[in-house]
């Protein structure tokens, strides 16, 4: 993979009870590579080997793992208040949600409820190569996703009771 093939995004992580953001490259969010390549070849394509360099070695992400796979990431991990930072630079020119859709996370994964919700416009289809035992769901998890799983003090995007996503939301429908 070349560096021009890598798509940055962020992610949402519960991981005993606490939320964190990570921004990198979204294929490194695929839970089970095993599932993804197996479809790519069940679909008559020739997929290599896994290269173990790839992804840490990880070849599926899940509850068992997560403590050894956040640490491989730490250099990836975003501070919610750095996201805030720079939606509020770019709220007042920004149209609707997709002049700043690259702040907002496309996936979250809750490592405590084994589950993975994903919400995007293109790319991957994250939430189906999700490891056993494990449900994945197409869910706008940032609105539909309840208070004690997806707190709202935990979004970068609320502040003093204010939700610029429902805003940039409301904005972007007058457009």
């Amino acid at each position: 993979m070349s560096t021009m093939d890598i798509e940055n995004v962020i992610v949402t992580v519960r991981y005993e009870g606490h939320i964190r953001w990570y921004r990198c490259d979204r294929d490194w969010w695929v839970m089970d590579v095993n599932q993804w390549r197996d479809e790519f070849i069940r679909n008559g394509y020739d997929v290599p080997e896994f290269n173990d360099a790839y992804r840490f070695g990880f070849k599926v992400v899940n509850e068992k793992n997560a403590a050894e796979f956040l640490k491989c990431l730490k250099d990836y991990e975003v501070a919610p208040d750095t996201l805030s930072m720079e939606l509020a630079k770019r709220y007042q020119t920004a149209r609707s949600w997709w002049d700043v859709a690259d702040l907002f996370p496309v996936m979250f994964v809750d490592f405590d409820r084994r589950e993975v919700g994903a919400f995007y416009s293109q790319g991957t289809p994250m939430e189906r190569y999700v490891p056993d035992g494990w449900t994945g769901r197409f869910i706008d998890f940032a609105t539909e996703y309840p208070e004690e799983v997806f707190p709202a003090s935990s979004k970068f995007w609320i502040k003093g009771g204010v939700d610029l996503l429902a805003l940039l939301n409301k904005r972007g429908a007058e457009v």
